[in-house]
C-alpha cells in the first residue's frame, strides 16, 4: 500500500477543511492506499474539526512519515521543505478550491505555487481554465467538480412546513447582508439574516426551514458549495454570479442567478418569494444538480488520478 500524507492547519471551520477531509477519506476507501495526517500544534479540536472523530489516528506534527505521495491544498506548500518544493521527490498531488489560485493579486499569493511539479486537481471547471490560462503550470490538471455529502444532507431535521421565508447567507458578505436585510424585509415575511459563522448542522437545519434561500458568496469563488446544499436541501436557490458557481448554477433552471448587484439581487429574491409556487421546477431541478454533485462520483474521479500517480508524475 502507498502511504498518502496529508498537511493541516485547523484554527476554525472552513468549507476548504471539510473538502481535504473528505479527499482524505476518498484515500482511506482505496485498498491501494493509506491516509495519514499531521496536525500543527495550534490546531483547534472543537467539535468543528471533521478529523476529530479520527484524532487518535492524527499523527503529531514532528513525527517522521515514510511517504510515498504528499497531498497539499491551499497554502499547504509552506510546509515542504524549501529546497523540494519546485520539484518534490515524492509524487505531489495538489487541490485547488479556488481562480483566485491564478490571480496575480490573489492576497494569499497561491500564484506563486503554480511552477511547481505538481498533479492538479481543481473542484471547478472555472478554476482549470483560470490556472492553465497563466501559462505558468507545470505538470496535469484535472478539473473534477465539487461534490457533496448527500448522506449527510438527507439526515438534516426537515419540519413539516418551511417556517422561513428568506434566508440570507450572508457570512462573507456581512456588510452586505445588513445593507440588503432592510429592502428584503417585508410585514408578514420572516426573515432570517445569517452573518457570523454557525455550527455546519444549524446552518444546514435553518437551510432546510427556509422556502427561498439567498447565498451572497464572495464576488469570485472557486465553486460555493453552500449553494448546492441548499439545492439538495430543497430551498429555493437565489445566487448571484461568482465564477465558480457557473458549473452546477443554471438561472431559470435550478435557481435565480442574478448580477452581482444590490438592486438586481433584492429583486430576484423578491421574485423568488411572490412566484415561489410558479418556479417549484426550479426546486427540482436544484434536486437534479445536487443527485449529480453526489460524493461518490468525486470520489471515482478522484481514484482515478490516484491510480495514475506514478504515471502522471513520471510525465509532468
Amino acid at each position: 500500500m502507498k502511504t498518502v500524507l496529508f498537511h493541516r492547519e485547523f484554527l476554525r471551520f472552513q468549507g476548504g477543511h471539510l473538502k481535504v477531509w473528505q479527499y482524505f477519506n476518498h484515500v482511506r476507501s482505496s485498498p491501494d492506499h493509506h491516509a495519514v495526517v499531521r496536525f500543527t500544534a495550534d490546531s483547534v479540536w472543537d467539535d468543528t474539526n471533521p478529523w476529530r472523530p479520527v484524532r487518535e489516528e492524527v499523527l503529531p506534527w514532528d513525527e517522521p512519515v515514510d511517504a510515498d505521495i504528499l497531498f497539499v491544498a491551499g497554502r499547504d506548500w509552506r510546509w515542504l521543505d524549501p529546497e523540494d518544493r519546485a520539484e518534490s521527490p515524492l509524487p505531489v498531488l495538489n487541490l485547488l478550491q479556488h481562480v483566485l489560485h491564478a490571480s496575480p493579486d490573489d492576497p494569499l499569493g497561491r500564484r506563486r505555487f503554480l511552477p511547481n511539479k505538481a498533479i492538479r486537481i481543481c473542484t471547478s471547471s472555472e478554476s482549470a481554465k483560470a490556472i492553465n490560462g497563466t501559462g505558468i503550470v507545470r505538470g496535469p490538471v484535472f478539473a473534477i467538480p465539487n461534490a457533496i455529502d448527500l448522506d449527510e444532507i438527507r439526515q438534516v431535521p426537515r419540519p413539516p412546513a418551511r417556517d422561513i421565508d428568506l434566508l440570507v447567507l450572508a457570512t462573507k458578505q456581512a456588510p452586505l447582508g445588513r445593507r440588503l436585510a432592510p429592502r428584503l424585509e417585508q410585514p408578514g415575511r420572516v426573515l432570517d439574516l445569517i452573518r457570523r459563522e454557525v455550527h455546519r448542522s444549524e446552518l444546514l437545519a435553518r437551510m432546510a426551514r427556509a422556502r427561498v434561500t439567498l447565498y451572497l458568496p464572495n464576488r469570485l469563488e472557486g465553486f460555493y458549495i453552500p449553494a448546492l446544499e441548499g439545492m439538495a436541501l430543497g430551498t429555493l436557490v437565489v445566487c448571484p454570479d461568482s465564477v465558480g458557481n457557473r458549473s452546477f448554477c443554471r438561472d431559470g433552471e435550478n435557481c435565480l442567478m442574478p448580477p452581482y448587484e444590490e438592486d438586481a439581487i433584492v429583486a430576484a429574491a423578491d421574485l423568488a418569494l411572490a412566484e415561489h409556487d410558479r418556479l417549484g421546477a426550479l426546486v427540482e431541478g436544484g434536486h437534479e444538480a445536487a443527485r449529480a454533485h453526489d460524493l461518490e462520483h468525486e470520489r471515482v474521479a478522484f481514484l482515478d488520478v490516484l491510480g495514475r500517480v506514478d504515471e502522471l508524475w513520471a510525465g509532468a
